[in-house]
Protein backbone atom coordinates (compact mmCIF):
# COMPACT_ATOMS: atom_id res chain seq x y z
CA UNK A 1 0.00 0.00 0.00
CA UNK A 2 1.45 3.53 -0.64
CA UNK A 3 2.64 5.83 2.11
CA UNK A 4 0.00 7.88 3.70
CA UNK A 5 1.63 11.35 5.20
CA UNK A 6 0.01 13.69 7.57
CA UNK A 7 1.27 17.37 5.96
CA UNK A 8 0.62 20.07 8.96
CA UNK A 9 2.41 23.61 8.99
CA UNK A 10 1.68 27.06 10.07
CA UNK A 11 3.70 30.35 11.23
CA UNK A 12 5.67 29.59 14.35
CA UNK A 13 4.32 30.96 17.71
CA UNK A 14 6.85 32.49 20.57
CA UNK A 15 6.06 28.51 22.19
CA UNK A 16 7.87 26.97 19.59
CA UNK A 17 10.51 28.90 19.00
CA UNK A 18 11.71 29.41 22.30
CA UNK A 19 10.64 25.76 24.20
CA UNK A 20 10.90 23.84 20.79
CA UNK A 21 11.82 20.71 22.51
CA UNK A 22 9.18 20.98 24.74
CA UNK A 23 6.85 20.78 21.57
CA UNK A 24 8.29 17.86 20.19
CA UNK A 25 8.05 16.10 23.40
CA UNK A 26 4.31 16.50 23.69
CA UNK A 27 3.94 16.01 20.03
CA UNK A 28 6.10 12.83 20.65
CA UNK A 29 3.84 11.68 23.39
CA UNK A 30 0.27 11.83 21.28
CA UNK A 31 1.89 10.01 18.55
CA UNK A 32 2.58 6.91 20.05
CA UNK A 33 -0.72 5.14 18.46
CA UNK A 34 -1.34 2.22 16.36
CA UNK A 35 -0.31 2.54 12.50
CA UNK A 36 2.12 5.66 12.83
CA UNK A 37 5.42 4.73 11.25
CA UNK A 38 7.19 7.95 11.67
CA UNK A 39 6.83 11.38 12.94
CA UNK A 40 8.91 14.41 11.89
CA UNK A 41 9.13 17.62 13.45
CA UNK A 42 10.76 20.80 11.64
CA UNK A 43 11.59 24.09 11.49
CA UNK A 44 12.03 26.27 8.28
CA UNK A 45 15.58 27.13 7.37
CA UNK A 46 17.58 30.12 8.05
CA UNK A 47 17.86 31.87 4.86
CA UNK A 48 14.17 31.49 4.22
CA UNK A 49 13.43 33.33 7.31
CA UNK A 50 12.55 30.44 9.48
CA UNK A 51 8.56 31.61 10.35
CA UNK A 52 6.93 28.01 9.04
CA UNK A 53 6.90 24.89 11.33
CA UNK A 54 5.95 21.63 9.81
CA UNK A 55 4.95 18.20 11.79
CA UNK A 56 4.49 15.48 9.19
CA UNK A 57 3.98 12.48 10.05
CA UNK A 58 3.55 8.63 8.22
CA UNK A 59 0.77 6.40 8.25
CA UNK A 60 0.18 2.41 7.33
CA UNK A 61 -2.92 3.45 6.02
CA UNK A 62 -5.66 6.18 5.38
CA UNK A 63 -7.51 4.19 8.58
CA UNK A 64 -5.38 4.48 11.19
CA UNK A 65 -4.54 8.11 10.45
CA UNK A 66 -8.77 8.57 10.55
CA UNK A 67 -8.76 6.18 13.98
CA UNK A 68 -6.35 8.80 15.32
CA UNK A 69 -7.83 11.88 14.45
CA UNK A 70 -11.05 10.63 15.73
CA UNK A 71 -9.38 9.60 19.48
CA UNK A 72 -6.89 12.17 19.67
CA UNK A 73 -7.80 14.87 17.85
CA UNK A 74 -9.01 17.13 20.16
CA UNK A 75 -5.79 16.76 22.14
CA UNK A 76 -3.58 17.05 19.08
CA UNK A 77 -5.07 20.23 18.35
CA UNK A 78 -4.70 21.67 21.57
CA UNK A 79 -1.11 21.16 20.99
CA UNK A 80 -0.49 22.87 17.74
CA UNK A 81 -2.84 25.86 18.36
CA UNK A 82 -0.16 26.46 21.00
CA UNK A 83 2.59 25.82 18.78
CA UNK A 84 0.65 28.07 15.94
CA UNK A 85 0.54 32.01 15.93
CA UNK A 86 -1.95 31.62 12.61
CA UNK A 87 -3.56 29.63 10.05
CA UNK A 88 -3.03 25.96 10.23
CA UNK A 89 -2.73 24.26 6.66
CA UNK A 90 -3.52 20.40 6.88
CA UNK A 91 -3.08 17.88 4.08
CA UNK A 92 -3.16 14.24 3.79
CA UNK A 93 -1.29 12.82 0.87
CA UNK A 94 -1.21 9.53 -0.90
CA UNK A 95 1.83 8.07 -2.39
CA UNK A 96 2.03 8.52 -6.25
CA UNK A 97 5.06 6.50 -7.00
CA UNK A 98 6.16 3.56 -5.98
CA UNK A 99 9.08 5.94 -4.06
CA UNK A 100 8.70 6.30 -0.38
CA UNK A 101 9.06 9.77 1.58
CA UNK A 102 11.30 8.69 4.50
CA UNK A 103 14.35 8.95 2.68
CA UNK A 104 13.52 12.74 1.58
CA UNK A 105 12.61 13.58 5.06
CA UNK A 106 15.46 11.75 6.86
CA UNK A 107 18.37 14.43 4.76
CA UNK A 108 19.90 17.55 6.29
CA UNK A 109 17.61 19.45 4.41
CA UNK A 110 14.17 18.28 3.07
CA UNK A 111 12.81 20.51 0.18
CA UNK A 112 8.36 20.88 0.66
CA UNK A 113 6.57 21.77 -2.63
CA UNK A 114 2.72 21.74 -1.88
CA UNK A 115 0.98 22.59 -5.12
CA UNK A 116 -2.45 22.89 -6.83
CA UNK A 117 -2.77 23.05 -10.74
CA UNK A 118 -3.49 26.27 -12.07
CA UNK A 119 -6.91 27.04 -13.69
CA UNK A 120 -7.21 25.30 -16.91
CA UNK A 121 -4.39 22.55 -16.20
CA UNK A 122 -5.31 19.31 -15.20
CA UNK A 123 -4.24 17.39 -11.71
CA UNK A 124 -2.97 14.66 -14.38
CA UNK A 125 -0.63 17.40 -16.02
CA UNK A 126 0.96 18.52 -12.67
CA UNK A 127 1.00 14.74 -11.51
CA UNK A 128 2.88 13.96 -14.17
CA UNK A 129 5.23 16.92 -14.31
CA UNK A 130 6.08 15.74 -10.80
CA UNK A 131 6.85 12.58 -11.78
CA UNK A 132 9.20 13.67 -13.98
CA UNK A 133 11.14 15.71 -11.16
CA UNK A 134 10.83 12.69 -8.92
CA UNK A 135 12.44 10.13 -11.47
CA UNK A 136 14.86 12.87 -12.29
CA UNK A 137 16.18 14.22 -9.01
CA UNK A 138 16.33 10.02 -7.54
CA UNK A 139 18.65 9.51 -11.04
CA UNK A 140 21.06 11.98 -9.47
CA UNK A 141 21.32 10.83 -5.99
CA UNK A 142 18.25 12.61 -4.38
CA UNK A 143 15.74 11.05 -2.66
CA UNK A 144 12.59 12.29 -3.85
CA UNK A 145 8.49 11.33 -3.36
CA UNK A 146 5.12 12.28 -4.46
CA UNK A 147 1.73 11.92 -3.31
CA UNK A 148 -1.59 13.52 -3.70
CA UNK A 149 -4.26 14.91 -1.05
CA UNK A 150 -6.92 12.18 0.32
CA UNK A 151 -9.23 15.16 1.06
CA UNK A 152 -10.13 16.87 -2.04
CA UNK A 153 -8.08 19.80 -1.96
CA UNK A 154 -6.14 18.89 -4.88
CA UNK A 155 -2.89 19.34 -4.12
CA UNK A 156 0.06 17.76 -4.35
CA UNK A 157 3.35 17.45 -2.38
CA UNK A 158 6.88 16.45 -3.72
CA UNK A 159 9.51 16.20 -0.98
CA UNK A 160 13.41 15.99 -1.76
CA UNK A 161 16.30 15.88 0.35
CA UNK A 162 19.17 17.41 0.06
CA UNK A 163 22.33 18.70 1.85
CA UNK A 164 21.38 22.11 2.04
CA UNK A 165 18.94 24.72 0.38
CA UNK A 166 21.94 26.02 -1.83
CA UNK A 167 22.71 22.76 -2.67
CA UNK A 168 18.89 22.33 -4.14
CA UNK A 169 19.37 25.81 -6.37
CA UNK A 170 22.51 24.65 -7.14
CA UNK A 171 21.47 21.48 -9.09
CA UNK A 172 18.35 23.22 -10.99
CA UNK A 173 21.00 26.10 -12.30
CA UNK A 174 23.12 23.28 -13.11
CA UNK A 175 21.15 20.67 -14.73
CA UNK A 176 19.39 21.82 -18.01
CA UNK A 177 16.94 18.79 -17.35
CA UNK A 178 15.60 19.76 -14.16
CA UNK A 179 15.56 23.33 -15.10
CA UNK A 180 13.08 22.21 -17.70
CA UNK A 181 10.96 20.63 -15.77
CA UNK A 182 10.93 22.61 -12.75
CA UNK A 183 9.53 25.25 -15.29
CA UNK A 184 7.03 22.91 -16.89
CA UNK A 185 5.92 22.47 -12.87
CA UNK A 186 5.55 26.32 -12.81
CA UNK A 187 3.55 26.97 -15.95
CA UNK A 188 1.00 24.24 -14.86
CA UNK A 189 0.60 24.65 -10.79
CA UNK A 190 0.96 27.44 -8.18
CA UNK A 191 3.57 25.99 -5.96
CA UNK A 192 5.20 26.81 -2.45
CA UNK A 193 8.91 25.37 -1.85
CA UNK A 194 10.16 25.74 1.24
CA UNK A 195 12.99 23.87 2.80
CA UNK A 196 13.30 22.42 6.27
CA UNK A 197 15.27 20.69 8.73
CA UNK A 198 12.87 18.16 10.13
CA UNK A 199 13.95 15.90 13.20
CA UNK A 200 12.44 12.26 13.28
CA UNK A 201 10.86 12.12 16.95
CA UNK A 202 9.00 8.37 16.59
Amino acid sequence: MPPVVSFITFPVSATFQKDRESARADIAEVAKVDGIVGTYVGLQVEEEGAKHGYLISTWESVEKLKAFRASHGEKFAGILNKLASGEIQRYSFIGSSDKIPEPAFHSPVTELIVGKPKAGSSGDAFKAAALKMSDALNAKGHACAIGEDIDGSGAYLLAAGWSSSKEHWDEIAKHGDITTINDEIKSIADITVTHVSLEKRT
